[in-house]
């Protein structure tokens, strides 16, 4: 499978706008901007509506050339891509904490190792981020099963779960002690990957949706970026909570969907060239490594440069990129050894 233009650079706007958010907790970061900063954490939805689009159009390009869908090695290449740096990362901070006091309980390790810190009600600064890694490998553990089994209602059982994660949503609002019957810890989130995943079904069935004049229209690109924004607004400072409560992560992952379908066609347009310029494609490939890396760099009880705002991106950026090249590559080479060909892959890191 070819590489999906434009892909890379909304992982790069993604990760961007998450060590923004971030990077309020900083010395030295401009308190009049702490409050548009905290929105930033709407990169994660981003994240999540990639990985949705491209784990469902990787499995079924490989059920399509295979006749079916390895789950075994589905999950080996998963394992090779994720686990390495998330149990460098991990390891690490287990060591810093002789060395800085971190808020580390057992139960927060627990959670930790079974990958459900999206559970966990007293997460950890320094490993607290991992709850949306959680989300993911909760998704993988019955996805492809689900591509299998109802291969032919597969658009249905996605709505199906867009709604109940509205519901969900609403539910875990206005009633937290049902947080954990609804699973809310998951369902809260999980409309932007089933979308994604929606949209990765699209796009395998008619690869040409993309070149519907509805995706190349300036007006509809600037419509769903306004979408974007206003439910950001909404859902971050509590206004038009009727709609925006239930269905504001919805409409954001749709409207990221929709720029998604209109960027990645090769185009000239000026958005097109900026999400695959060299530097942005760069950010994207690192950006797993970089979101795993930059938790610790923001706030601690040890305070020094490398958390100071904006030297600390500098530090992420080279901790991230030896992290990369160092340590997870070798193991990325292992993981194409469990796939049947290269054209099962695409050549953007998920």
């Amino acid at each position: 499978m070819k590489r999906i233009p434009s892909l890379d650079g909304f992982r790069a706007i993604s990760i961007l706008l998450i060590l923004f958010c971030h990077s309020r907790l900083s010395p030295g970061f401009p308190q009049n901007y702490v409050s548009i900063a905290k929105q930033g954490a709407v990169g994660a939805t981003i994240f999540f509506v990639i990985s949705g689009f491209l784990i469902t159009n990787l499995l079924l390009v490989e059920e399509t050339l295979n006749n079916s869908i390895n789950i075994k090695a589905f999950y080996i290449r998963r394992i090779f891509r994720i686990i390495p740096v998330y149990v460098l990362y991990v390891t690490f901070i287990l060591l810093w904490r002789n060395i800085e006091p971190i808020g580390l309980a057992h139960n927060n390790l627990l959670h930790i190792f079974t990958f459900t810190v999206n559970f966990d009600p007293n997460k950890s600064w320094f490993l607290g981020h991992l709850w949306s890694l959680s989300v993911e490998e909760q998704f993988y553990l019955f996805w492809p099963l689900m591509l299998m089994l109802f291969k032919k209602h597969l658009k249905i059982m996605l709505a199906i779960l867009i709604i109940y994660s509205c519901i969900a949503r609403t539910i875990a609002y206005k009633f937290p002690v049902y947080g954990l019957i609804t699973l809310s810890p998951f369902f809260i989130f999980s409309d932007a990957i089933f979308i994604g995943a929606l949209g990765g079904i699209l796009f395998f069935e008619k690869p040409t949706i993309c070149k519907h004049k509805i995706f190349s229209s300036g007006m509809m690109q600037l419509i769903a970026i306004g979408l974007f924004c206003f439910f950001v607004y909404c859902s971050g400072y509590g206004k038009l909570a009727l709609i925006a409560l239930p269905f504001g992560n919805t409409i954001i992952s749709l409207s990221v969907l929709f720029l998604i379908f209109a960027y990645i066609t090769p185009s000239d347009k000026v958005v097109f060239k900026l999400l695959n310029h060299k530097a942005i494609v760069h950010i994207g490939i690192l950006s797993y490594s970089i979101y795993i890396w930059q938790q610790f760099f923001f706030t601690g009880e040890i305070k020094s440069i490398w958390r100071t705002f904006p030297f600390n991106f500098l530090v992420i950026y080279i901790v991230s990129l030896g992290s990369y090249h160092l340590w997870e590559r070798p193991f990325l080479k292992i993981k194409k050894y469990f796939s049947d060909s290269n054209r099962l892959q695409p050549k953007v890191q998920i």
